[in-house]
């Protein structure tokens, strides 16, 4: 029980991260700073219904920034799972939970921006082709796992996003 109250906390470190960064997919840069002029016309707005639709505060964000987001949270449990391992500071058993944690959320990755879905669908190809085994990490570190890495990281480029990990230890 001590391995799994070891890497609960990565776990659940980095779903929160995937849930942040998912929910940072709004672009507020995109609006303009208010002159006097606008703050003028902004006020006469105010009593103005809002024109953007309702959205669903249930429904999935499904944008590049969000996928892109959970891109990164996955890519960190990844880097900090094995970097643990190799330190000692996680067991087979904790590192093996990272890694299938990692895997749940390529298999569920989904898109609404159509220059993330050619890489996604890559990823479930390869997911599809390479199942977990009963026993042992639900990935292996391969040439063919990198380049999917690295064909969904191109295209979180494309569309405007970064893909980052981050590290708990190290510099």
């Amino acid at each position: 029980m001590a391995s799994l109250r070891l890497a609960l906390p990565l776990v659940v470190g980095a779903l929160l991260a995937s849930v942040a960064l998912s929910s940072c997919s709004a672009d507020a840069s995109s609006a303009p700073a208010p002159t006097s002029s606008s703050a003028r016309s902004a006020d006469a707005a105010v009593d103005a219904p809002a024109a953007s639709p309702t959205v669903d505060p249930m429904e999935e964000d499904r944008s590049a920034a969000a996928v892109c987001g959970q891109i990164s949270a996955l890519s960190t449990i990844a880097l900090n799972a094995s970097d643990g391992r190799s330190r000692g500071a996680l067991t087979d058993a904790q590192y093996e939970a990272l890694i299938a944690a990692e895997r749940f959320g390529y298999e569920h990755l989904s898109s609404s921006d159509e220059r993330l879905d050619n890489a996604i669908d890559y990823a479930h190809e390869y997911l599809d082709a390479h199942p977990a085994p009963a026993s042992g990490p639900a990935l292996e570190d391969s040439p063919e796992w990198e380049l999917v890495g690295r064909t969904l990281n191109t295209a979180c480029q494309q569309a405007g996003s970064n893909v980052v990990a981050t590290a708990q230890s190290g510099g």
